[in-house]
């Protein structure tokens, strides 16, 4: 499995989360059904694979990193997006900038790049293409004040 299809399984295990879901196993088999018959953004099927203990590994990182700084995160987002209460965003939209901002403050291993352009592209597949500048502005802001804190 692809990075872009473990991060595209950790939103959706994040939105459910946050939605009052589990987030659990019958989640994450519910995520690869979806996926093996939507496809994912920027990859090819999942097919018939399951995940296997990488696959695991890299969803439980992002999920449980999201989760554990859930507070801080939506602090970051909040000063951020002026104007703009957490609850006036998208569901969908939040969730993409959750993931990303959790790995631009906190996963070193994940390029600042490669963060934004998965974000671009869950945006694109997952909510309203013309949300991409607004995501994109956000993650930019992020990074320039996380760059400056440094």
């Amino acid at each position: 499995m692809s990075r872009t299809t473990a991060r595209s399984a950790a939103m959706q295990l994040i939105f459910e989360k946050v939605s009052g879901g589990q987030g659990g196993e019958e989640s994450l088999k519910m995520v690869y059904d979806e996926l093996r018959t939507g496809g994912i953004p920027g990859g090819k099927q999942v097919f018939s694979r399951e995940p296997d203990e990488e696959d695991r590994a890299y969803i439980t990182k992002v999920f449980d990193g999201v989760m554990d700084h859930l507070e801080e995160i939506d602090n970051v987002i909040t000063k951020t997006a002026k104007g703009w209460s957490l609850e006036r965003m998208s569901l969908v939209d939040l969730t993409i900038l959750r993931v990303a901002v959790w790995e631009i403050l906190y996963d070193p291993e994940t390029p600042v790049s490669v963060s934004v352009s998965e974000a671009l592209e869950l945006t694109e597949f997952y909510s309203d293409p013309d949300d991409k500048p607004f995501i994109n502005g956000i993650l930019g802001t992020v990074i320039r004040e996380h760059e400056a804190g440094k």
